[in-house]
């Protein structure tokens, strides 16, 4: 199994290096690259993507309620506890973190970007936010939960009932919810949960859909390792497809130092910071928990979607890392979904980069904003690749600052939204590992204490053999046959 898992990280390593070549190739020279053959491009690359994130779902769901299930309620409180203030904590430390980095670098200062300012004007409100995913932790219908989100969106309508893309005083702001396509993660994790508490309630009498969960479970693992062979082809044209995706060269060396920053950013936080944490809290070398799950490392830099990698992520923790399977079955897909350290590490950043090229001054009031902002809209999002300029320009308007330069984020937000997601995971698969250290002992011996219920002692199986006994000989013995005989 490892020499076939190493196989195919070679195949994606070379994968990478041949899809720069051929991106490079067909974009400065002089071959015709009309829309048809861009599309044919483009399909591999979003055929592997829609094979990851159909299974994606499904495991989530199963992973979550089954390990509820194999927790007894005690310790499932316990986890669940540990896990919210990891995320928490996570995240705030890496908004302050990133916020103090880019005040200290000022990648933004010097450099005067002209930016289109057509179309870019995006309304946003903080306590619409808020409420969108309050709405979505409740979902009218789970089913729907693996399709549809809940989405309000602000317009500007003029006295006529004409809608206006920007606000003026012949506005007034009308909110408009409806449901997008887009899974609803946050609400399929909850009500996850709850079944999952809620089967474990019933005790022995949901044995057996404890069991089914668990095998519909491992054979979407199955299934998930046997598409693992196409995962080089797949790669081969999402990185030709996004070198041709870049549309200006000139203004991406104006901010590379933004691209760098960012870079540096992310490099020192999953290589140097979350390692000496590890060592802090675990007491043993980070560094080889980064050889047992590179391939979800490389996985997740490759695709872009936290979401889509959770299968491999799994197999790496469970069978490389040895982490308990309850454990990971529950915590991953949460951590997944609502951990994303590495997105608040870049919406910080750029959104303080768009400020410093237009020479404004952050207060302390807009500084926290940015950074309470950047934690709440990348909260709960589906692990799917990112929007990053949008995202800028949402935390740029709730703290009442101009976010007409964002558009310029496009330029590398093809290149940074792989380093992101990598680094999101990183951050998921390392908190993961340490809590499992937690309650590894407490694990182990209610695993074997299921073990013992399983095994019947000679004593239990006996008592249970008196019941097949007669009260009375059905067939009589000749001794007493001979007596009814005698007395006759």
């Amino acid at each position: 199994m490892k020499k076939k898992e190493s196989l195919i990280q070679v195949f994606c390593l070379f994968s990478i290096a041949l899809g720069l070549g051929i991106g490079f190739v067909l974009r400065f020279t002089k071959v015709h690259k009309s829309r048809i053959l861009k599309e044919w491009i483009r399909m591999p690359g979003i055929i592997l993507l829609g094979m990851l994130q159909m299974f994606a779902l499904p495991l989530i769901v199963t992973s979550v309620i089954g390990g509820i299930t194999g927790l007894n309620t005690k310790l499932s409180k316990k986890v669940a506890l540990v896990t919210g203030a990891y995320i928490t904590v996570s995240t705030l430390y890496a908004s302050s973190y990133a916020m103090s980095l880019v005040h200290t670098l000022k990648p933004g200062v010097g450099t005067k970007v002209e930016a289109d300012e057509s179309d870019i004007f995006i309304p946003f409100s903080m306590h619409v936010v808020v409420m969108d995913l309050l709405r979505n932790m409740f979902p009218e219908s789970f089913y729907q939960a693996f399709f549809e989100q809940y989405k309000t969106e602000i317009l500007y309508v003029t006295k006529d009932q004409a809608v206006s893309p920007r606000p003026s005083n012949d506005t007034e702001i009308r909110l408009v919810g409806s449901y997008v396509p887009g899974a609803n993660i946050l609400g399929l994790i909850i009500w996850s949960f709850t079944i999952g508490i809620l089967i474990n309630g019933a005790g022995d009498q949901a044995k057996t859909t404890v069991n089914l969960i668990q095998y519909l479970n491992d054979a979407i693992r199955i299934i998930v390792h046997w598409f693992m062979w196409y995962l080089p082809i797949g790669v081969l044209f999402l990185i030709t497809d996004s070198v041709l995706g870049v549309k200006d060269w000139r203004i991406a060396l104006k901010i590379l130092k933004f691209a760098g920053v960012v870079c540096m950013a992310h490099g020192c936080y999953a290589f140097c910071i979350l390692p000496i944490v590890y060592v802090v809290i675990v007491r043993q070398n980070p560094y080889k928990v980064y050889k047992k799950v590179a391939k979800a490392i490389i996985t997740a830099f490759i695709i872009a979607s936290s979401t889509a990698t959770l299968p491999i992520a799994f197999q790496c923790c469970e069978e490389n890392a040895k982490v308990n399977k309850k454990l990971t079955r529950l915590i991953l897909p949460i951590t997944v979904s609502l951990n994303m350290n590495g997105t608040v590490i870049y919406e910080v950043i750029a959104s303080v980069f768009i400020t410093q090229i237009s020479d404004i001054k952050l207060d302390i009031s807009q500084t926290i904003g940015i950074c309470l902002t950047s934690a709440i809209v990348t909260f709960g999002t589906a692990g799917i690749p990112a929007k990053g300029a949008v995202t800028t320009i949402m935390v740029l308007t709730s703290v009442g600052l101009p976010a007409k330069d964002a558009v310029i984020l496009l330029i590398f937000e093809w290149l940074l939204d792989h380093i992101t997601t990598m680094v999101n995971m990183i951050s998921n698969m390392l908190g993961l590992i340490a809590i499992n250290t937690f309650w590894e002992k407490e694990l182990e011996l209610m695993e074997e204490r299921e073990r013992t219920d399983k095994v019947r002692s000679p004593s239990e199986l006996q008592l249970d053999l008196t019941c097949l006994e007669p009260e009375g000989d059905v067939i009589p013995s000749n001794a007493s046959a001979s007596e009814s005989i005698l007395q006759k």
